[in-house]
């Protein structure tokens, strides 16, 4: 079967696709996690939560950044035509990712009891080995997701992302119900779950729980491998579009020993930056079950009577914190995540664009197109966070049938929405220092966040009245310091003029618009129809007043429109109107 050909998308084009496949990824990962939610408890959501969390980062630290190494490094081989660089890169990035993902994939196996116990919730262990394979079959797609990025074909990387979520679907929904009907099945018929004799049906469920969790966890093991094997075909069977004309024409490739040098020179520090994506995850998971904890030992009453019955009377007050986390990171965390997770596509597909003009010494392109990444990821990010602050609670109900936990999620999910606005700027600076050649930064400015997260969890969750509700404002404080510093530091290195109280204004305003509209749409809505799924035609009216919004307020430059599909169609119609910036 002949070669495709190299193809080369433009930045709106590929941050498209890799913004419409982390959609579709978040739509059928939530479709996953809602019968997941449904079908465990509250407490064994936080064995889910916590062993995806370690998940994340043994990932992280097994990857040490290489894929976004890997994609910056076929960006300056391709500009340099150096192509049989570009082929010898893969192969090295393949070998090094094999090392790595066993050791990383070994290590979380193996240290999960050590694991659950530092974040004092002994119970996540036998998730957190259920995970553990998945870390090397992710660590080997790294390498040829930043090769295809490297190469501005996101398409790859979207595809592998589709198929890990529907497999994850199908696996991990599937394996969960069988574990709990095997397991109180087994407990009716003997007294035992997994041969272990239980007393009563409340100690049995604990356990029962921890298998079904560590069951839902085997099928994203599952996922990950078979997002491998299709990039692995891919590859074989459609290469990479390089010819071998191109090939023959490159220069003899580095030694080895200098490439992996170069990869580790630039990956380590990006590693380190990358866990500012992780950042909050690691520290709430360090620190809230710890000081929920000591708030339960102190003024269990506080606690009790402030979420009322969303915490069940006959629970014991040392399984309160689990309780209390698990509604959080199974139910808040889980849908303010998708914001963030839908922009990180505009900074993957921003870093070899932005990597190109600066190998080239553009000032001029680097400007415009670091200025044009910002401007994009405000006008997506903005109307989200603003609309899952003052929807939050029918957003829950649209998605969980959970009143406990919604009953503690939804009020932290408020905060939540306006953060992650600055953690979507702040995960494509990441990116854009990165591909101006400071991939230090970033770590800098994650300890600076970091310290603000981990000294205000400490102290406010420490308190009885405050308790859980105080991690979405730490969480909020931490990004928007990191957010201005990388927007200080992007200016004064690549001389280009951020402004991000400007660059946010008219987003803001459209958002605003938007969210009282979608607001008082549904208000009117549930009134003759009560429907969890009321706030879905609420939601589409207040996405219709953005649109027109930012339209009316000039907020999409003409570049913006030109890399859109028909674009050079709609600019003309935008201009005859004098509509657009």
């Amino acid at each position: 079967m002949p070669k495709r050909k190299q193809k080369r998308q433009s930045y709106l084009q590929g941050a498209l696709i890799l913004m419409m496949g982390t959609l579709i990824v978040k739509v059928v990962s939530l479709l996953f996690k809602i019968p997941i939610t449904n079908m465990l408890s509250e407490a064994a959501m936080s064995y889910f939560e916590n062993a995806y969390t370690f998940f994340t980062l043994f990932s992280t630290l097994a990857t040490a950044g290489f894929p976004v190494a890997i994609s910056k490094i076929v960006a300056e081989y391709n500009v340099q035509e150096r192509f049989r660089d570009t082929k010898k890169l893969l192969r090295l990035s393949l070998s090094l990712f094999l090392v790595t993902g066993l050791f990383f994939s070994l290590m979380m196996f193996f240290g999960a009891p050590l694991l659950s116990n530092i974040v004092h919730n002994p119970g996540s262990a036998l998730s957190i080995m259920a995970l553990s394979p998945a870390v090397f079959f992710l660590c080997m797609m790294g390498a040829f997701r930043g090769y295809y990025q490297g190469l501005r074909n996101m398409t790859p990387t979207a595809t592998s992302q589709i198929i890990e979520a529907v497999v994850k679907l199908i696996c991990g929904v599937l394996f969960t119900w069988l574990a709990l009907e095997q397991c109180r099945a087994e407990f009716d018929a003997h007294g035992t779950v997994l041969g272990k004799v239980y007393a009563t049906q409340t100690a049995a469920d604990l356990a029962i729980y921890q298998v079904g969790s560590a069951a839902a966890l085997l099928g994203v093991v599952v996922s990950t491998a078979a997002g491998f094997l299709y990039l692995s075909l891919r590859h074989k069977i459609s290469g990479d579009g390089i010819s071998m004309d191109q090939i023959l024409a490159s220069p003899e490739p580095y030694e080895s020993k200098d490439t992996l040098r170069y990869i580790m020179q630039l990956g380590i520090p990006i590693c380190l930056g990358s866990l500012t994506l992780n950042l909050t995850s690691i520290i709430d998971m360090t620190t809230v079950m710890n000081r929920l904890s000591s708030v339960m030992a102190q003024a269990p009453d506080v606690v009790r009577s402030m979420y009322g019955n969303a915490i069940p009377a006959d629970l014991e007050n040392s399984l309160v914190p689990a309780h209390l986390y698990g509604a959080y990171t199974s139910i808040a965390m889980t849908i303010s995540n998708i914001v963030p997770s839908a922009t990180t596509g505009f900074g993957i597909s921003a870093l070899p664009l932005v990597s190109d003009a600066w190998a080239r010494r553009s000032r001029k392109d680097v400007s415009k197109n670091i200025n044009m990444v910002l401007r994009i990821t405000s006008l997506f990010a903005v109307p989200c966070g603003i609309g899952i602050w003052m929807l939050a609670d029918p957003i829950c109900w649209l998605f969980f049938n959970k009143p406990m936990g919604i009953a503690i999620a939804a009020p932290i999910l408020r905060v939540l929405g306006i953060a992650s606005i600055f953690i979507s700027l702040t995960t494509v600076m990441n990116s854009l220092l990165q591909a101006i050649g400071r991939v230090g930064v970033p770590v800098r400015l994650a300890v600076i966040g970091g310290i603000v997260k981990l000294l205000l969890n400490f102290l406010l969750v420490g308190i009885p009245g405050i308790n859980l509700q105080a991690v979405g404002y730490s969480t909020l404080a931490c990004y928007v310091i990191m957010a201005l510093l990388s927007a200080y530091v992007i200016s004064e290195v690549a001389r280009v003029r951020i402004n991000l109280p400007q660059l946010l204004l008219k987003p803001c305003l459209a958002s605003l618009a938007c969210g009282f509209t979608a607001a008082l749409a549904y208000d009117a809505i549930s009134i003759v129809w009560e429907s969890r799924l009321a706030v879905l035609p609420a939601v589409a009216l207040g996405a219709l007043v953005y649109l027109v919004g930012v339209i009316l307020l000039k907020a999409v430059r003409k570049e913006d429109i030109l890399m859109l599909p028909k674009g050079e169609k709609i600019a003309k119609i935008l201009e005859k109107y004098s509509l657009i910036g």
